[in-house]
């Protein structure tokens, strides 16, 4: 009987370590600094991991930041390894009108009482609804000349929002329906690229918590993630309303509703039932 019950419990301690071996993506908006909360999860992030940012070096984070972290978990912890700032849009603002700007082609939701004129620099933490960025924090830049755009790019239309690419190289396998961060020299309506990368998180990881605004049906019973390429199905009643900000997990790029093999721990962690 003692011998069952030690089989059992190394048993029980290998799965827990083998899901503390995992890796997990968390992107969304920072809705608490301290301790760091994104996408409604707690994060522990140690001293030695720098917020990594198109911006420079020495940026710091702040509430409405966009982040993309990928993390371990730690007896039941979340641990954050990388920890990226994004970006929605980053560019010259070319038209302001009530409360919306318009950034190399895309429109922005301004938030209340911002002031911001033709001509000045922004970079737009947010999440795209349609080929809008519903704007969490905007910060006006010093420097000119920076553009970038990260999100979905559309195959046919080469465009990423409402902002057209140029210059750009199509991989060879295409864009997919995963997330781009594209970097270049901005122009009245879109930008002129010169580095691409795909992904957030600095490789692959077991599963990923996203943040974004739902769209409308895109299918019978299947809606998607505006921005992130992440596709969920639902019942008609448990659709979401097209706009609504939501939190899905997701593997490969699909909603998930229920906990794949060996990730049950990191599923309630990431709060993917809710």
């Amino acid at each position: 009987m003692r011998q069952w019950l030690l089989l059992l419990w190394l048993l029980s301690a290998a799965a827990v370590q083998a899901q503390d071996a995992v890796r997990l993506g968390i992107f969304g908006t920072v809705e608490q600094m301290n301790p760091l909360v994104v996408a409604g999860v707690s994060i522990d992030v140690p001293d030695t991991v720098p917020v990594i940012s198109p911006l420079g070096v020495g940026q710091t984070l702040e509430q409405g930041d966009t982040v993309a972290i990928s993390a371990t978990l730690n007896g039941g912890a979340l641990k954050a390894v990388r920890l990226l700032q994004i970006y929605a849009v980053a560019g010259p603002v070319s038209s302001v009108s009530a409360d919306t700007a318009v950034v190399m082609g895309s429109k922005v939701h301004l938030p209340p009482d911002t002031e911001i004129g033709q001509g000045r620099w922004v970079a737009v933490s947010g999440l795209w609804s349609g080929e809008t960025v519903i704007t969490t924090k905007l910060r006006v830049l010093r420097d000119q000349g920076f553009g970038q755009l990260t999100g979905v790019v559309d195959p046919l239309s080469l465009q990423l929002g409402a902002s057209g690419l140029g210059n750009v190289q199509v991989p060879a396998g295409g864009f997919g329906e995963g997330v781009w961060i594209l970097t270049g020299t901005p122009r009245d309506a879109g930008l002129q690229v010169r580095l691409m990368s795909q992904g957030l998180f600095g490789g692959a990881v077991d599963m990923a918590l996203w943040q974004g605004h739902a769209s409308a049906p895109v299918a019978s019973q299947t809606y998607m993630i505006h921005g992130t390429g992440i596709l969920g199905t639902a019942r008609d009643a448990e659709m979401p309303a097209p706009g609504a900000l939501v939190e899905r997990c997701a593997v490969e790029g699909r909603a998930l509703r229920t906990p794949p093999e060996g990730l049950e721990a990191a599923f309630v962690v990431l709060g993917c039932a809710r």
